[in-house]
Formats: structure tokens, sequence, C-alpha cells
């Protein structure tokens, strides 16, 4: 694999008018602040496709119509929030205000989405070089989003500290939610790229397999922890992988700098997009936020491994800054 990824927006803006806004969800709002922050700092104004990824999609919209579905009997429904609950719809909004008529697909692959959405931009910018890509993750948190997944055990029953997901473990996650997106190339471009070497995705309840799988996929890669300058971890709390980020803190990357982000972003199915978007952030300011550090900064910022799971949903991705 090989991505080019420059431009990322990872936060809301505020650059929406307010009349569209006003017929937006949440989710949609801050999928097009993020896309449009990126594309801005990449300096282009319409990408060749899109590629989104989504674990839950329009939660807020597909609650309201269903509540209203109830409460209303099923007559006099407002077509508004039906045609903004679809997952697709951040991508298709995207993809109007920009004008952009090419690709367009959304993943909806629970704790993968967003991995698959990346392999999607290589498998589609394979096809057409010199192409621009826009690719993104995106999950919203709604009250009913939180009590289900809550009941599933993925999110704490009771409230906590978003810092003592470094130092404790306990059932479940604290909920979160977030949006990155990037602008993705088959070649390097102007100025500070990351390179996507290699993604692997898998799903495996035992932590004996996904240590095992590391090794694979470091061995694949040709490289060793003493080659890594970053480790970016997405310790989440939750005591059933606990073990996993220990054996990894304690023994494999014991000697290299390592990081973490969902005690700022809080557990979600896309949070990979995030941690990525936070490693874009400190590659650009040649800088790693003192609230990621874990033991110790790194001396540079060259070669990083993102090492992340949502459930028994894992990811590994070896990264590259290009200068």
């Amino acid at each position: 694999m090989d991505l080019y990824l420059k431009g990322t927006g990872i936060i809301y803006t505020g650059e929406i008018p307010p009349m569209q806004l006003r017929r937006m969800g949440k989710a949609v709002r801050i999928g097009i602040a993020a896309a449009k922050e990126c594309m801005k700092q990449s300096g282009i104004e319409r990408p060749d496709a899109i590629s989104v990824g989504t674990a839950m999609g329009c939660l807020e919209d597909t609650d309201n119509f269903l509540q209203k579905m109830v409460s209303q009997g099923e007559q006099m429904l407002t077509p508004t929030a039906f045609i903004q609950s679809t997952h697709n719809t951040v991508a298709g909004t995207i993809a109007m205000l920009t004008g952009c008529n090419g690709h367009n697909l959304t993943y909806v692959q629970r704790g993968h989405s967003f991995e698959h959405a990346m392999i999607n931009a290589q498998l589609y910018l394979d096809e057409h070089p010199g192409e621009k890509m826009l690719v993104g993750g995106i999950d919203e948190l709604t009250g009913t989003s939180q009590a289900v997944l809550q009941h599933a055990r993925i999110y704490r029953l009771e409230n906590s500290d978003p810092a003592t997901l470094l130092t404790s473990s306990e059932a479940g996650s604290i909920a979160g939610e977030g949006v990155a997106f990037f602008t993705v190339a088959g070649s390097k471009q102007e100025g500070l790229n990351l390179h996507i070497k290699d993604i692997s995705a898998f799903v495996t309840k035992d932590i004996t397999v996904a240590v095992s799988k590391l090794s694979d996929f470091m061995s694949h890669n040709g490289i060793s922890p003493e080659d890594i300058d970053l480790v970016v971890l997405g310790v989440s709390g939750d005591e059933r992988t606990s073990v996993f980020y220990r054996k990894l803190q304690l023994s494999t990357f014991a000697n290299q700098s390592q990081a973490a982000f969902k005690h700022l972003s809080g557990e979600y199915g896309t949070a990979s997009a995030l941690g990525l978007g936070l490693i874009m952030h400190a590659a650009n300011h040649n800088h790693l936020p003192e609230a990621m550090v874990v033991n110790h900064p790194p001396k540079k910022l060259e070669r990083i491994l993102l090492i992340n799971n949502y459930a028994h949903y894992y990811s590994y991705w070896n990264i590259s800054v290009l200068r």
C-alpha cells in the first residue's frame, strides 16, 4: 500500500452558512466542516473522488425520524430527517457542495469502517493515478446510541474521568465521537505527506492472536520495534484489551516513544481516523502534543506505528512522514 496524505480537518469551524446549518444534523455539520478545512489546507477546491467510513451513520437524524414515526402515528412525516438519516449522507452532501461527480462510497464495517474507506482509496488511486481523493471517518454520539452501547458493554455504565483510560481498566470505555478527513493521492505531493505504507485489519477476541498478528505485520513490513520513532496506541481503558496494550507498553515497545489519544476523544468505531489526524497534526508541527505523550516524547517523527481496536476489531498502520 502506498498512500500519501496531506491536509486534515478534525474540528468543527463554523464555516457553513447559517441557512444550510439549520437543516443539517450534527454528523453532517461536523463532517462538512472538517472536509472543507481539509481541502483548504491541501489547496484543493474539489476532490476527484470521496471515500468515507462510519460505524453508526447519522444517528441524530435516525433517532428523530423514528421517534416522529411513533409519536405521529406514521402520519404527516417530514422527509428531511429520513433523507439525512442514511449512512452516506455526509459523503453525498460533501459531493453536492464541492461539485464532485466522481467515485463516492461510504463504508459501514463497524470497527473497520475507516480502514476500509482508506483501502478503497488505495484501490481507486491505483486505477486513477494523478487524482486526489477525500477520505474520512466520522461517528456521532447520541443519548440512544450511548444507552445501547452501554448495554453492549462497549461503554461503561458509570461516569469516569477520561484520564483514567490510561491508568485503569474497567468493563467498557468512555463514550466518544469525532471526525477526521484527509486528501489522499497515489504519489507524494508537495510539502509534508504522511505515507501510509500498509494497513492490517482483522477481527479477533483472542489477545494472543492480536499480538501474533502484530509480529507478522511488522515482519511483513520489514520493521522492528527499534525502527519505530513513535507508537500511537488506541488505549481505551477496557479491561478486555488492557492486557494487549500493557504488553505493548511494557514489553514490545518499552523503549519507544508511546502516545495515546482516546482519553481525548472517547471510544467510537472510527477513532482510528482521529488518531491518524492527530499524527498528521504532530507531523505538521514537528511536535507531539504533551497531552498525547504516555512515557516520553519522540526525538524525531519519521517512522510511526498506529495500533487501534474497537471491541474485537483491530487495525495496524505503518506510517512514514515525508517532508
